[in-house]
């Protein structure tokens, strides 16, 4: 428990230091280390070294929870990226971003303790489980960890910004354009690594399948959060 709570902060703190890197930089930073993949992929890992069920969902509950407080409390003591608005009247708006930022830190706190120890779950399965069982939780728990990428291009299509960018703008966008293949390609490679150091090369029908259904289920849920 302590070393997961460990590995929360440190994840926190790097999501954080990923904001203040700007340009292409910047756009991989946040793709790796303040992304549903990265966070995601970080409570799957703790659950699959657990030895019991019980603690591959305390572990990745305890990671998740720990990294959103981190982060969150960065962002309002730190970076203070709440403060220094001001309304159409001339007030100010800082009580508002502190409302806003409160919001969605209580909406990742709910996330973590849904979505951390599912993963924790996926990832002790595929460890402890048989050959199909194995392979049907890491298609489903790598599926889950594209679905921020695959919802991404459906909705901002990045490849299409590349013809309508030129200097700084076209950096960021190229940015934009790598975080997204990231975002989907390193879930790709996880499922071909579980599938080789598991061995479960026998089971690619599961594996992909679950991959496709959980992918698609996920970039849904992606999207319903993006619109709250």
């Amino acid at each position: 428990m302590v070393v997961a709570g460990v590995v929360g902060v440190v994840l926190g703190l790097l999501a954080f230091g990923a904001d203040a890197v700007g340009g292409m930089a910047g756009q991989v930073l946040v793709a790796l280390t303040s992304s549903g993949f990265s966070w995601g992929l970080a409570a799957f890992l703790v659950g699959r070294l657990a030895a019991v069920r019980r603690q591959a969902v305390a572990r990745a509950a305890v990671l998740l929870v720990a990294a959103t407080l981190v982060y969150y409390g960065l962002v309002v003591f730190v970076s203070r990226r709440w403060s220094g608005g001001y309304l159409e009247d001339g007030s100010s708006a800082d009580m508002m971003g502190l409302l806003s930022v409160a919001k969605m830190t209580a909406l990742w706190l709910v996330g973590s303790l849904v979505a951390g120890p599912v993963l924790g779950l996926l990832g002790h399965a595929v460890r402890s489980e048989r050959t199909d069982a194995a392979a049907l939780a890491a298609g489903v728990a790598c599926g889950a960890l594209s679905g921020e990428g695959w919802q991404s291009v459906a909705v901002v299509e990045p490849w299409r910004l590349l013809g309508f960018a030129d200097g700084r703008e076209a950096d960021f966008v190229r940015g934009v354009v790598a975080g997204e293949v990231l975002r989907i390609a390193l879930p790709v490679g996880v499922l071909l690594w579980l599938a080789f150091r598991h061995r479960l090369r026998g089971s690619w029908p599961v594996l992909l399948g679950a991959f496709v259904v959980s992918g698609g289920a996920a970039a849904l849920c992606w999207y319903a959060v993006y619109r709250i």
